[in-house]
């Protein structure tokens, strides 16, 4: 070939030469950036934590490969070390043997509480109160299930003997937000004109807040109450309202509030409302034994002659499962 020819060939080459040479390198690189690359976990200043392969790490300042990212400049970084991870510890939960060992009402939240106050001296007086209280849920079905007894005395004479069990029974739709429910309740009180009383209702609920934290529903229904031994012994119907919130304010600490009103459905005009409001915290003192403070007040339009429309009270007490 004339060396005029060969000259002429040569220039349009080289380019082609440097490009296939360029790529190659760059392939290169990248093929050893990949394999000597580290996959491992970077935590950042706020303390966030990226995974991925670092490429570079000097004095806090790293170069990470984020699968999704891409490349990243992290400054003020940190390389944790396996040492330095956290260890997993497996906490087996203790198996649920029922109400006092005896297999009885199994995985429900069971809890007893009982305050005493009293004094001596220039006045006598004792105050007590005991409960329970039984709590279950699943997708299908909540329970809730209290009784109080309260009793006071004072100089010796007896000045407060009563006592309530209530139950409310939720009928849970999976993925819905209302409900259908059944309540009743019992109360005797030494110090009314009535022996004791019965009221049931029925209706449907909605829930209004869900979260972890909190829970607030609402209730709308029909039911109907009677008192026996009193003057008015007929079953009087009432309609059913009530809202009721549970928060959790923290590890071990809660506040419930409930709000249940029965306007009479015979007398206009009438009604009954029962207010509760409970905040529980835990003693740190004293493991799996908190303290409660509860206030109970129900009001009665057409309370008895000699007696007030209001009855309020307040409870200290401790609580324990059981």
């Amino acid at each position: 070939m004339p060396a005029d020819l060969f000259s002429q060939h040569l220039p349009a080459r080289r380019p082609l030469y440097n490009m296939k040479l360029s790529k190659f390198t760059s392939f290169l690189f990248i093929l050893i950036v990949s394999n000597l690359a580290i996959a491992t976990e970077v935590r950042l200043g706020n303390g966030d934590i990226l995974n991925g392969k670092v490429i570079e790490d000097e004095d806090g300042n790293i170069t990470l490969i984020h699968p999704t990212l891409g490349k990243l400049a992290l400054p003020f970084a940190k390389v944790i070390k396996p040492e330095e991870k956290p260890a997993v510890q497996i906490v087996e939960k203790p198996v649920d043997r029922g109400l006092l060992m005896t297999g009885l009402l199994k995985d429900w939240e069971r809890s007893f509480e009982a305050g005493v106050k009293g004094s001596e001296g220039n006045s006598r007086n004792m105050n007590i109160n005991a409960g329970l209280r039984f709590k279950f849920e699943d997708e299908r079905k909540r329970w809730d299930v209290t009784m109080l007894y309260l009793r006071s005395e004072d100089e010796g004479e007896k000045s407060q003997d009563e006592f309530f069990a209530r139950f409310n029974r939720d009928f849970l739709i999976p993925g819905a937000s209302h409900f259908y429910f059944t309540e009743g309740r019992y109360d005797f009180d030494d110090f009314q004109d009535w022996d004791y009383r019965l009221n049931f209702g029925a209706g449907i609920g909605n829930e209004f807040v869900k979260t972890d934290d909190w829970q607030l529903n609402g209730r709308a229904g029909i039911g109907a109450r009677k008192d026996f031994g009193g003057e008015d012994s007929e079953w009087v119907p009432e309609a059913v309202l009530g809202i009721e919130s549970n928060w959790a304010i923290a590890e071990r600490q809660s506040l419930e509030f409930r709000n249940s009103l029965y306007p009479s459905l015979k007398e206009v005009g009438e009604f009954r409302n029962i207010t509760t409001l409970n905040f529980k915290v835990g003693l740190a003192q004293l493991n799996g034994m908190d303290l409660k403070i509860g206030l109970i007040n129900e009001h009665h339009s057409d309370a008895s002659a000699g007696t007030d429309k209001n009855d309020f009270k307040y409870l200290l007490s401790l609580v324990v499962g059981i």
